[in-house]
């Protein structure tokens, strides 16, 4: 999600608007709660005004989380509006900007994506849970462990403690 300010030109006589879907997974995935996300479908209009360009936006797509109770994955459909105004590297944004939707822009290019995964982020809730969590399968392993059962579980001795075990074998 990147436009050339040459694209942007034209945003100064009048809106300009862009549609499309993008896979902006491998961005998303990043965040430690997120397993999967679909495509992204966004909505875009650029305002120009002097050397700031306005950005509105809507996002919707489709998150897989884990469930807090279960760590199984939970379907987490999202539709964000926002605003995000660009303005040139090294300048001051207006005050009348809310410092929180201002990002800088260089010479060429304007990158949108940043503004819109943090919007994404942000829209993540601390907890979710699964609408039915004993129709869920939570994962056996991941990264970095392993579920064990009981059933699953041999009875290996410790080499260092297998001369221990003939002690106490009983003798007839």
């Amino acid at each position: 999600m990147k436009w050339t300010m040459q694209q942007l030109q034209n945003a100064r006589v009048q809106p300009l608007s862009f549609e499309g879907t993008e896979d902006i997974a491998t961005q998303l995935c990043q965040h430690k709660e997120i397993r999967a996300a679909t495509p992204v479908a966004f909505a875009v209009t650029f305002h120009a005004r002097r050397h700031v360009y306005t950005c509105s936006f809507t996002v919707k797509g489709t998150l897989t989380l884990v469930c807090a109770r279960t760590l199984a994955d939970v379907s987490f459909p999202f539709s964000i509006d926002g605003t995000a105004h660009f303005v040139p590297e090294g300048e001051q944004p207006p005050p009348t900007l809310d410092e929180a939707d201002v990002y800088t822009y260089t010479n060429e290019d304007i990158h949108l994506l940043p503004a819109i995964c943090e919007r994404i982020f942000l829209e993540i809730p601390i907890q979710v849970y699964a609408d039915h969590p004993s129709e869920v399968l939570a994962p056996s392993e991941g990264q970095g462990w392993a579920l064990i059962t009981e059933a699953s579980k041999q009875a290996t001795v410790d080499p260092r403690l297998a001369q221990l075990a003939t002690l106490f074998e009983e003798k007839d």
